[in-house]
């Protein structure tokens, strides 16, 4: 796992204190600096009093296992052999030094590490240094089957240790009480979005538009995305697609859009910014993405995105997908489909687009419901409440 260079001292950020942690010193551990999609990332370093300090792989050492296929013989085997050796003989121990004059340093009392990988990476410096250690899991990390497989000693000692560990949806609490954490160590805290940034969208009078919002990755399945807007295409042509986002299938989306001769209503927008990506669902009239479980296990936690369109006022259909069903209530707020079925997802999205009356009234439905239940303040409460918690 490749992690951000860091060659000065971690910085420090100070928040606003809450008084019942007034205490505590928060270290929030990254993996790496926040990436564009990971606004609950941000939101978790904006939030709270925290020292954040990026690492460069893991810090220190891990029970490391190669896949059943390498063998002695094999190229790769010898690479990762090198690899793993570089970093035990020379970089962690330099790494875990500076890790141990920052803690000191800055009289850390608790640690939040986000990602469970970044979880093992932590797990050792913790233990030698009696701070306790809190591990924020987000999707990937709870189901990937080379991480599983490969860590799976590691992830058990890390349980053992840890006095949390946050799952985003109930989908993931499940997954990690399976992997071998105590459920009474499972803290489901989702996902929370300031509704207020967005402002809600207007099914009534949008235009025919619909809009994904995501990586371009395999557990969120984009050329699905694609193929049911082709079948929506035949029934209803004045429709338009917009795509945000960017990753390692959007070549491959690109080309079976022009393939299809479909470009004049399919647009790839690539990155951009939250506000225009608030703009562009503001202009839109169904939000759907179309996740699913890829032949590496890898799932969604509970995507941000579709929290974002439904606080947006915005429709969803989306699949049955591991924490979806928890944010998207089937028949009021959106529709869902299983996974692969596009044309069930073509089916719902042209009455979405046909009936702005359902529209309209399923996206009222959706913001009050991510109002309710998926509010930032209080995922933002909860988590300080976990962390107080543990630092007792």
């Amino acid at each position: 796992m490749r992690l951000a260079r860091r060659t000065e001292s971690p910085s420090v950020i100070i928040a606003p204190f809450k008084p019942s942690m007034l205490n505590a010193n928060i270290c929030v551990v990254l993996p790496s600096p926040v990436g564009y999609s990971e606004t609950f990332l941000q939101a978790h370093v904006d939030r709270l009093s925290a020292a954040v300090s990026y690492l460069q792989d893991f810090p220190i050492d891990i029970d490391y296992a190669f896949p059943k296929q390498l063998s002695p013989d094999n190229d790769e085997w010898l690479k990762r052999t090198l690899r793993v050796s570089w970093h035990r003989s020379v970089l962690n121990p330099i790494k875990s030094m500076s890790l141990r004059k920052f803690f000191r340093t800055h009289n850390i009392n608790i640690v939040l590490a986000e990602y469970g990988l970044t979880g093992i990476g932590i797990l050792g410096l913790c233990k030698e240094l009696g701070i306790p250690l809190v591990v924020h899991f987000h999707g990937s990390d709870a189901y990937k089957n080379e991480w599983i497989e490969r860590y799976q000693t590691s992830y058990k000692k890390m349980f053992a240790y840890s006095g949390a560990l946050i799952s985003v949806s109930r989908h993931m609490t499940e997954q990690l009480i399976g992997l071998g954490a105590a459920r009474e160590k499972v803290f489901y805290n989702p996902y929370g979005i300031d509704v207020g940034k967005f402002k809600p969208a207007c099914p009534l009078r949008s235009p025919l538009q619909v809009i994904a919002v995501g990586r371009f990755v395999d557990k969120k399945a984009p050329y699905l995305t694609i193929l049911a807007f082709q079948k929506l295409l035949e029934r209803l042509p004045t429709a338009k697609l917009v795509m945000i986002g960017d990753g390692p299938l959007r070549d491959v989306c690109h080309k079976i859009i022009t393939s299809l001769h479909i470009e004049h209503a399919v647009e790839l927008k690539g990155i951009v910014n939250q506000e225009e990506v608030a703009r562009l669902m503001q202009q839109s009239r169904v939000f759907v993405q179309h996740s699913l479980v890829p032949s590496s296990g890898d799932s969604e936690g509970a995507p941000n995105s579709i929290l974002e369109a439904g606080g947006s006022g915005l429709p969803v259909v989306s699949t049955s997908h591991a924490g979806i069903p928890e944010i998207v209530i089937h028949g009021q707020t959106g529709f869902l489909v299983d996974e692969g079925d596009i044309d069930s997802m073509a089916e719902y999205i042209y009455q979405l687009l046909t009936n702005s009356e359902l529209a309209s009234e399923m996206g009222k439905k959706a913001r009050a419901h991510i109002s309710a239940n998926f509010n930032m303040d209080r995922s933002i409460e909860k988590l300080w409440n976990i962390l107080e918690k543990c630092c007792q």
